[in-house]
């Protein structure tokens, strides 16, 4: 995928690529940069391979036509491939340096480290969360089982008054 943006002046286009292509990337950068020879060849290939396709096209569009005209169907073609609107997956930082990194092993141990700890995390919140549910739903019980019986202590303390007055006429006239 390929989009284009402006830093004051120059135009810039950038390449995205998968996550998974990335990583692979990142892995055979690494196999380079512990055996340079290997690096060499491949550049050398790249390098050759580039100038003969290059040389190639170059010479088709001189046979097709005019270079001006083959220039202005690679331009509309280019522009016709960019997307502005759609968004584009990067690494965060720099994206040059952070694929010369060597550290995306690292990073991707880290990162996997990092999220089996939320998981964890999440897991302690959802049983806190049970414990807590469990512990108010308790209070709750009790505070409606305190008011049942407030209620009913006003009904106990009116009928014990009036047995302790009914004890006492009693016994007033049991003394007579």
């Amino acid at each position: 995928m390929k989009s284009r943006f402006n830093d004051g002046g120059t135009c810039h286009e950038a390449y995205s690529i998968s996550e998974d292509a990335f990583v692979d990337a990142l892995t055979i950068l690494t196999i380079l940069k512990t055996k340079p020879s290997m690096g060499q060849k491949l550049h050398k290939a790249m390098c050759s391979e580039l100038l003969d396709k290059m040389n190639g096209d170059l010479e088709d569009i001189l046979n097709e036509g005019s270079l001006r005209e083959g220039l202005e169907k690679v331009a509309k073609l280019s522009d016709a491939n960019s997307s502005v609107t759609e968004g584009t997956w990067r690494p965060p930082g720099n994206v040059s340096l952070h694929l010369r990194s060597l550290d995306a092993q690292k990073i991707k141990e880290e990162s996997a480290l990092l999220e089996k700890q939320v998981n964890e995390m999440e897991q302690e919140n959802a049983i806190l969360m049970k414990r807590i549910a469990e512990k108010r739903s308790n209070i709750v019980a009790m505070n409606d089982n305190m008011i049942q019986s407030l209620n009913k202590s006003v009904n106990v303390i009116d009928s014990l008054k009036k047995r302790r007055e009914w004890l006492e006429k009693c016994f007033v006239l049991l003394q007579h």
